[in-house]
């Protein structure tokens, strides 16, 4: 590629604004930010009738209906990738299934290079939520499983394979790639930007605008098994036995719901425990800056994001010992790390800093620079070496 030549880029993406997650705003990220390196981009992405109409004008991004049969709407995909494919000089996927599997399959028939983003274990995942597995993420690179798991584990290595090179957010999530039997040599960790909060009110202020009282423990995140969000209930009439003003907010949406909120009603704490659907982006800081306590019982995490949003509006934050918690949150300095799902060290660790108050303090001090690991800059600049590596 001549020096005076705009690198051609195509997205292919499983969401997209106006759809809200982690993967549309990385994407928007970089549609906004990589033209300002000389970069011309395109997007194909996933979208219900409703966004199409409203989004049909935007130029160079490409929808294909998911309310569809499966197979029509991976075609349809795969064919958008497939005549999009000569046009472009990098083609980058952001998931090795909805998006990355009709981009294998295209960019094999076009005999074309693909770099392919991987954020999770896809198999896992839907083995936790679909077909009855109880591991961790980490015991589960080491088992077998039913035939539908074992094909989607297939299908993403088969897709990571084949991609030149990987991008994934986190040296914990490369470990895991690396198990799958993919040379470490072509994965590549560039942290993702967190995106810099600005909150323009006070606590009182927000807390008054969402009518909350008390001492607030805080929890965000997709309401599905490994969250843990079922132990951080189980805990709340113990600590209301230390602090009467305790209370518990969970802000996500997800197949657990329903179960959570029958074991609010059934330990009878409707008063103390609120579930609230998920909120954009904006609404979520105003829980935060109205919070005390930024409380995450995980069992898996690529980069968690939402610590880093927490931590940057003050916001201490108790977390697990797994995946990529480690890459954020620095023991006893920016935070506290407990085992997941271990009722007495959350209790513990919660107490310890409402107690605290000078605890508490110091640790949100240390948290203070923690956007410069993770600045947007860095992240685009790394992106954009990475792919002229490549052309």
């Amino acid at each position: 590629m001549s020096q005076d030549k705009k690198l051609r880029i195509l997205l292919a993406t499983g969401i997209f604004p106006p759809d809200i997650g982690g993967p549309a705003t990385y994407v928007k990220m970089l549609a906004e930010e990589l033209p300002k390196f000389d970069c011309e981009l395109r997007v194909v992405t996933y979208s219900s009738e409703t966004q199409k109409a409203k989004s049909d004008k935007r130029q160079n991004v490409y929808l294909v209906n998911r309310d569809q049969n499966i197979l029509l709407r991976y075609f349809k995909y795969f064919w958008q990738v497939y005549r999009l494919a000569k046009w472009a000089d990098i083609i980058y996927a952001q998931d090795p299934f909805c998006a990355g599997l009709p981009t294998w399959l295209a960019c094999k028939i076009k005999r074309k290079d693909y770099i392919l983003k991987i954020v999770g274990d896809y198999a896992w995942e839907q083995g936790r939520q679909r077909y009855e597995v109880s591991e961790l993420l980490d015991k589960f690179q080491d088992k077998k499983y039913s035939w539908q798991v074992e094909i989607m584990r297939i299908i993403q290595r088969i897709v990571a394979k084949g991609a030149l090179k990987i991008v994934t957010p986190s040296q914990y999530l490369k470990s895991i790639i690396v198990k799958w039997g993919i040379n470490s040599n072509k994965i590549e960790v560039i942290y993702n930007a967190a995106e810099k909060v600005e909150v323009r009110y006070s606590k009182e202020q927000a807390r008054a605008e969402l009518d909350l009282r008390g001492d607030i423990i805080l929890s965000v995140g997709r309401l599905v098994p490994w969250k843990g969000f079922g132990l951080l209930i189980d805990i709340i009439p113990e600590l209301l036995i230390k602090n009467p003003n305790f209370r518990l907010i969970i802000i996500g949406e997800g197949p657990e719901r329903e179960k959570l909120e029958t074991q609010i009603r059934n330990l009878k704490l409707a008063d103390r425990i609120i579930l609230i659907e998920a909120v954009e982006q904006k609404k979520l800081w105003q829980y935060m800056r109205a919070s005390d306590l930024f409380v995450l019982n995980t069992g898996y995490e690529g980069l968690p994001h939402i610590l880093i949003e927490a931590m940057q509006i003050g916001l201490p934050v108790i977390t697990t010992e797994i995946g990529g918690n480690f890459e954020v949150v620095e023991h006893n300095k920016t935070g506290l790390l407990v085992n997941y799902n271990h009722k007495e060290q959350f209790k513990k660790a919660i107490l310890e800093l409402w107690q605290n108050k000078e605890e508490k303090e110091r640790i949100i001090k240390n948290a203070n620079n923690i956007l410069e690991k993770f600045s947007k800059q860095k992240m685009i600049e790394r992106i954009f070496n990475s792919f002229k590596k490549v052309v």
